[in-house]
């Protein structure tokens, strides 16, 4: 296996969306990646990195990552605290989670927890003319990262208050749908979302082969 290089990148932005999620935007250095990969990224000159997936566009001049403060986290307390001009590290593209040209012709169902909305944010702005809903499930309302983005193509579960479209976890509001036979499903975000939407859109008659996933923690 090749080991990938890692490769100082100069802060071009950093963009808050809540009091602990930023965006952090960085030169992109020529880096080509199929929309859904992720890269590492850390600290230039500490050698400890986090895996994240690719937000921005895959025909943007730049490449953004979404980061959430892990109170006890040794990168992304460093990313969230990053000001235009620091210098981070990054390596890659890694990663399968991506649309294939059959699959974008089919009705899509993005299912995110958190952050994990970050790859399909990066598929929306890759991708023209998606048949696709987008379900978020997160704690707070404050955490409806980007929503209006997709317009009401987006979904927000909120299961600690109330304010969202649904008031409950993401799976509850996934048990009331019908889909397509032909849907093709993806789920990013927490495994026990993913282990529990995995077994209910099988449930649901979808296939496995249907099933696509990409576990965050």
């Amino acid at each position: 296996m090749i080991k990938k290089k890692r490769k100082p990148c100069r802060v071009l932005d950093v963009r808050k969306l809540t009091e602990s999620t930023v965006v952090v935007r960085m030169e992109r250095q020529g880096l080509g990646f199929s929309p859904g990969q992720y890269v590492r990224v850390g600290i230039e000159g500490d050698a400890e990195i986090r895996d994240y997936s690719v937000y921005s566009g895959a025909d943007a001049d730049f490449l953004e990552v979404l980061v959430r403060r892990v109170d006890d986290g040794l990168v992304s307390k460093q990313l969230c605290d990053l000001n235009p001009g620091d210098v981070v590290s990054m390596g890659g593209p890694y990663g399968h989670f991506k649309l294939t040209e059959a699959i974008q012709g089919t009705p899509l169902l993005f299912v995110a927890t958190g952050t994990g909305i970050s790859p399909f944010h990066c598929f929306v702005d890759s991708h023209a003319g998606l048949d696709y809903r987008l379900l978020h499930g997160t704690g707070y309302c404050a955490e409806a990262y980007d929503a209006e983005h997709y317009g009401d193509r987006y979904f927000h579960c909120v299961s600690r208050e109330d304010g969202g479209a649904f008031r409950g976890r993401v799976t509850d509001y996934l048990r009331t749908l019908e889909l397509a036979p032909e849907t093709n499903a993806f789920l990013c975000g927490n495994c026990d979302m993913i282990y529990e939407a995995f077994d209910l859109l099988q449930d649901k008659g979808l296939p496995t082969a249907q099933i696509h996933t990409e576990v965050y923690f």
